[in-house]
């Protein structure tokens, strides 16, 4: 099961802790080795909403022995915000990709948020867009190829109100076109959760944006926050 945040979301705080149950240990992951205060921050975060949170260990950021031992006596993992290149190189280097594979093959929750969320699409193209406000490349990577677990892009932190919001939206369209891969556009506050490649729930009114449309479609999946949604198929 994946769930998939843009800003705190509530709604997916209270599905979260309904699927983890009682007995739980939920892990956070910082997004590069020296940010490891962002792994201290999500567990923080996730203890206010009654969650057992727990920061992956500075040892497991260099050492991949260590961060199977502690992903793997995990219920559910987090990946954070933060500089989604320097995620990108720090996920590679320390073999994320395939633990997260098969941690969520034996039934583990994986939870991702911004630049956390984008690094599980195919590759990282929505960290340059905007083009006027881009993540900056401090890795330094040519390699932008990411995990691939999710069959579209993910776009969070959309302000639809902002100045250049238009102009946002169409460097997005130009993406899903180019790509030939469909954008998930998410305000602050929106959400979804996955089980699979179906989208089982949502909240906030996602924005899909599809290869062939002229025109982003709004998810048709209901606005309120703890509804159960019927499932909608990414292949369909």
């Amino acid at each position: 099961m994946l769930f998939i945040y843009s800003g705190e979301v509530p709604a997916l705080d209270r599905r979260l802790s309904y699927e983890l149950g009682k007995n739980h240990r939920f892990l956070t992951i910082p997004f590069a080795a020296d940010a490891y205060w962002a792994a201290l921050d999500a567990r923080d975060y996730f203890r206010g909403c009654e969650i057992n949170a727990h920061a992956l260990s500075k040892l497991a950021c260099n050492d991949k022995s260590q961060l199977r031992n502690e992903l793997f006596t995990a219920d559910a993992v987090y990946l954070p915000g933060g500089n989604t290149y320097q995620f990108l190189a720090f996920a590679k280097a320390i073999g994320l990709f395939s633990l997260l594979q098969t941690f969520e093959s034996l039934g583990g929750i994986i939870v991702t948020e911004s630049a956390g969320s984008i690094i599980l699409s195919s590759d990282i193209s929505t960290a340059a867009i905007p083009t006027t406000c881009p993540d900056e490349n401090s890795a330094g990577i040519t390699d932008f190829q990411a995990m691939g677990r999710l069959s579209f892009h993910v776009s969070p932190h959309y302000e639809p109100d902002a100045p250049r919001a238009g102009n946002e939206m169409e460097e997005l369209k130009r993406l899903a076109n180019l790509s030939n891969t469909p954008v998930l556009v998410l305000q602050d506050g929106a959400g979804i959760v996955m089980q699979g490649d179906e989208i089982i729930f949502s909240t906030g009114s996602p924005i899909w944006l599809s290869t062939t449309n002229e025109q982003p479609l709004a998810l048709d999946l209901p606005n309120k926050a703890d509804t159960q949604t019927k499932a909608h198929s990414l292949a369909s």
